[in-house]
């Protein structure tokens, strides 16, 4: 088995296997790095691409591995940078040195982390909207509260009535983005019933369905345990040495964005979903911390919305 590792950034891959250091543009399609494979090795089927999960930056790669029937093994960041911690670099920003931890990283790779990957469009268009309308709503709670404190601290109309026009302009692209969502839904059959499944879960709103319909799309063989992991909910205890009891905490290795569009919903169905109350008041009766209540009950909310997603079936409080 041959393998190559790349360190990912905005406009250049950079990469090593094994023997030399490698370069190539980070460019929709990388013909570059095309070019150099058919050179290099005839036979593409023993050949492994390590590399890690940056964002929106390893989607080229990801893509030409998909397109090319690559094998792949796409590294979480946070064990990454365990792994390099565990080898004894302390740092792993070094652009020199960090290709060649990813490299070092294969001696631990299992048979389970080489797959072809494979890219969903239904997911990958719905994150890039729901990206795309939390930047926008950012945004515009950004210029409002900075319009307020400026309203109390200036007597410039000229500059205020300006902001406000930016602040006006942002409402409308958030409306615009949220009405393209929803057309892009309902132009898919499949998609649009899954939606209208989503929605009859209570506290899940219109945002949140679809910010848990790009995450089941995007992992569509996962099972309870592993989509929990993927959110970064699923319990990881810290502790040291056999006579230190740890506490236990949520690993935050998964999804941010979901995690934090999940919250609200997550207040409502508290109040409004039977289920997820039970849990809550349980939890609350039981004292535990407020805190492990909420990650609880937003777990048990994702398990609820994960299996009317796989079971193509409705919610129902009983």
């Amino acid at each position: 088995m041959y393998y190559i590792a790349f360190d990912v950034s905005k406009k250049v891959l950079c990469g090593f296997d094994g023997e030399k250091e490698l370069v190539f543009d980070n460019k929709k399609g990388l013909k570059a790095f095309k070019g150099y494979l058919k050179k290099k090795y005839q036979d593409l089927n023993d050949l492994v691409i390590v590399f890690e999960a940056t964002g929106v930056y390893s989607n080229y790669l990801k893509a030409f591995c998909a397109d090319n029937n690559l094998k792949v093994c796409i590294m979480n960041p946070k064990r990454s940078a365990n792994f390099s911690k565990a080898i004894g670099n302390r740092s792993k920003t070094d652009k020199i040195d960090t290709k060649k931890t990813i490299y070092e990283y294969r001696k631990i790779i299992g048979p389970k982390d080489i797959k072809v990957p494979k890219i969903d469009k239904v997911a990958q268009t719905l994150s890039a909207y729901l990206t795309s309308y939390k930047f926008t709503v950012k945004k515009r709670v950004s210029i409002s509260n900075h319009l307020e404190a400026l309203e109390r601290t200036t007597s410039s109309l000229e500059l205020v009535a300006l902001l406000k026009g930016e602040l006006k302009r942002t409402k409308k692209t958030e409306e615009k983005i949220k009405a393209k969502i929803e057309e892009y839904i309902k132009k898919d059959s499949q998609l649009k019933e899954d939606y209208k499944r989503q929605m009859t879960i209570p506290g899940v709103g219109k945002v949140s369905a679809i910010c848990l319909l790009a995450l089941f799309n995007k992992y569509k063989d996962t099972n309870q345990a592993q989509i929990t992991a993927l959110v970064g909910l699923d319990p990881t205890k810290r502790e040291s040495g056999t006579s230190v009891k740890g506490k236990m905490k949520i690993s935050k290795n998964g999804d941010r964005m979901i995690r934090g569009t999940l919250y609200f919903p997550l207040l409502s169905a508290i109040r409004f979903n039977k289920k997820i109350k039970a849990l809550y008041d349980r939890l609350l009766a039981n004292h535990k911390p407020k805190q492990v209540a909420l990650i609880a009950a937003m777990r048990k909310l994702i398990l609820i919305s994960h299996a009317i997603y796989k079971n193509k079936t409705v919610y129902s409080a009983v």
